[in-house]
């Protein structure tokens, strides 16, 4: 009998009703939200007992409709008049900067002996057990009443304090004094920034959120701004071409007259897509400007910016620019001077490094662009279709450089392009640099007589590299024999660190330095191939294993990990082993700690390989630690439950 009680009491705290009306309609409409209101009496409403139930339905779909109009915004108390037994609520919800999102919901609220409850139907008393006199239902009529005009009223109000919310959150980061010392060049340019930056406060400020009388389609700017920060570099153009990290962008062009102003900006696009059918391209977007009667300048928006699905660039429209898309490369060259090597080696392992940035404009920066506007403007897309296949999401790349040939003026350099698709695939590519009064510089687009000067040089070290590439990138990878030997538990967590580390930087390079192969011929393919995914995962979700504990047997130590991924949790384990170069991960060893049936297979067929190399005791022991991880997991322990 004594569990009982307890057991009661806390029945009774669950279903406790509020004590003040203004929670008790908060609560009802948090319960309508989730559409999980109970129409049942004594539930989560003050029904009356005889409520029919073709009554009940029909209020349950007025509560669906009203759900809809609540959305995900938050909830806040208004007004509130209480009369006896009885009270009425107006409900707000806010709408972060968008007015038409700000909504007043009136609830009915009737006392009970524990507290206050919502009547079920909104804005009336109906249905709520309330009685029947002259002077009861004259009182509820005044309620409703009030509600009915309160409603306009708190709406008015809060749509004044929003604006005033509103601009007090734009001038955090941009004061109407601030914009007032702006011309429209400048007004332009704070827009390009803030649209990178993500600014969504800036933004609303340049697009007309400061002004004493917001523009007419504000409500359209607002929400456009809304959903394309909300979507970031993954927004539709042509908001992406100013969002998007990879995308390179300078002004091109800008014009004012009083109080009209015009603001046009190149934006370099390096997207391509596998079929070539999809290239590199320069758009130009032109933003007109206006200034208001208080003397601020303002974005006036393009209807391509206000429209909820990407529209496809206009050919035309690219034709009639043809002027301004050349005048990229010069407006480019003179805002980003060209970082010149002193030698072809450093210009060659300059350009290789920045293959791997999230952006092009670093590999712009060490090319060297020729004369013209139009020749120029193809060397900014020649360098940055070149980038391109470095960054695609279905597979990794990277380039091994080869070797290497100087003469007077120009050098050539052979890149091998390593694909995590195919690793046995040579894919050799010559880069071509030319020495300049600065230093030494690459050509995305070469000269004829440089191209002719190495020709035969490019033949020859292409066909004589074409076996040996392979070796070279992994010439730092110790290959190991019959002993095995775990590392010391520090020296194992640090070299699965560093691998990490290496993989977050997608330098492959670096990663096999932390690497260790078995004797057979194909782990030189598996070690590559499982190198290169690992740091294709990290790419595509930009999460990296954390070491969750460090697991020691007799042959092995092994770390294990855990990164959440498509939103799941997947627990890797690393093995490590002690050579003679240190502590070595065996990455071709691909491990998963899951009760998945086909995971478990490919674990098997892991472990199946590792004791054609080192023997049965060898695949056991990992076997164990794999196992140990796993129970770890299943009992919910972040670090090793036990060692050998």
């Amino acid at each position: 009998m004594r569990f009982v009680v307890p057991l009661l009491a806390s029945a009774l705290v669950a279903h406790a009703l509020p004590a003040a009306p203004g929670e008790a309609a908060i609560r009802f409409l948090e319960r309508v939200r989730e559409n999980k209101v109970n129409l049942e009496p004594g539930g989560d409403t003050a029904i009356s007992p005889q409520t029919a139930d073709a009554k009940k339905r029909q209020i349950a779909r007025r509560l669906e409709r009203t759900a809809r109009d609540l959305g995900s915004d938050p909830l806040e108390i208004g007004t509130v008049k209480e009369d006896g037994n009885f009270a009425a609520v107006i409900v707000r919800k806010t709408g972060g900067f968008d007015p038409s999102r700000l909504q007043v919901f009136p609830v009915a609220v009737v006392k009970k002996d524990d507290g206050w409850a919502a009547a079920p139907v909104p804005a009336s008393f109906e249905n709520a057990g309330t009685g029947y006199s002259i002077s009861l239902r004259e009182k509820l009529e005044s309620l409703e009443n009030w509600m009915l005009r309160q409603q306009v009223v708190d709406l008015e109000k809060l749509r004044e304090q929003a604006a005033l919310e509103m601009r007090g959150k734009i001038e955090t980061r941009l004061t109407a004094g601030q914009l007032r010392g702006y011309d429209a060049e400048k007004t332009g340019e704070a827009f390009v920034t803030a649209c990178a930056e993500q600014d969504l406060p800036r933004l609303l400020g340049l697009l007309g959120g400061l002004a004493s009388r917001l523009p007419d389609d504000w409500a359209a700017r607002l929400k456009a701004a809304e959903r394309a920060m909300a979507a970031g570099p993954d927004a539709d153009t042509p908001w992406r071409y100013l969002q998007a990290p990879e995308i390179l962008r300078v002004p091109v062009h800008h014009e004012q007259q009083g109080d009209k102003g015009l603001f046009s900006i190149a934006c370099l696009d390096p997207a391509t897509d596998g079929s070539g059918s999809v290239k590199p391209r320069i758009h130009v977007l032109h933003l007109e400007l206006s200034r208001s009667a208080d003397g601020l300048w303002q974005i006036d928006l393009p209807t391509t910016f206000l429209l909820e699905s990407a529209r496809p660039a206009d050919p035309e429209d690219e034709d009639v620019d043809t002027d301004l898309v050349q005048r990229f490369a010069r407006e480019w060259e003179r805002s980003h001077p060209p970082t010149a090597q002193p030698t072809p080696e450093l210009a060659r392992n300059m350009l290789v490094s920045t293959l791997q940035d999230a952006s092009p404009a670093n590999l712009l920066r060490m090319a060297s662009l020729r004369t013209t506007s139009e020749s120029a403007s193809a060397d900014c897309l020649g360098a940055t279709h070149f980038w391109s296949p470095f960054h695609d999401k279905s597979t990794f790349r990277s380039a091994i450089p080869l070797t290497m040939k100087t003469g007077e003026s120009a050098a050539v350099g052979l890149l091998q392009v390593f694909s995590s698709r195919d690793t046995t695939v040579t894919d050799i590519r010559p880069v071509y640099f030319e020495k300049k009064s600065s230093g030494w510089l690459w050509t995305p687009i070469p000269r004829n007589e440089v191209i002719e000067e190495f020709k035969e040089w490019v033949k020859t070290e292409t066909e004589a590299s074409s076996g040996i590439w392979q070796e070279r990138l992994l010439s730092g990878v110790v290959i190991l024999g019959k002993e095995f030997r775990p590392a010391p538990e520090d020296q194992a967590r640090t070299c699965v660190e560093s691998w990490l580390a290496a993989i977050r930087e997608g330098n492959l390079e670096k990663a096999l330095s932390f690497s260790a192969r078995l004797s057979a011929p194909s782990s030189d393919e598996t070690t590559l191939r499982n190198t290169g995914y690992e740091i294709l995962a990290v790419r595509r979700t930009q999460q990296s294993p954390a070491i969750q504990g460090i697991y020691t047997g007799k042959s092995f130590s092994a770390a294990g990990a855990k990164v959440s991924r498509d939103g799941k949790s997947l627990h890797p384990l690393y093995p490590v082993v002690t050579t003679a170069s240190g502590p070595r991960i065996l990455i071709q060893t691909d491990l998963i700690a899951s009760g998945n049936r086909s995971r478990d297979y490919l674990n098997r067929e892991s472990l199946g390989h590792l004791q054609k190399s080192g023997g049965a005791e060898v695949a056991d022991d990992l076997k164990a630690l794999l196992d140990r991880f796993q129970t770890d997991i299943a009992n919910g322990s972040s670090y090793p439950a036990s060692q050998n």
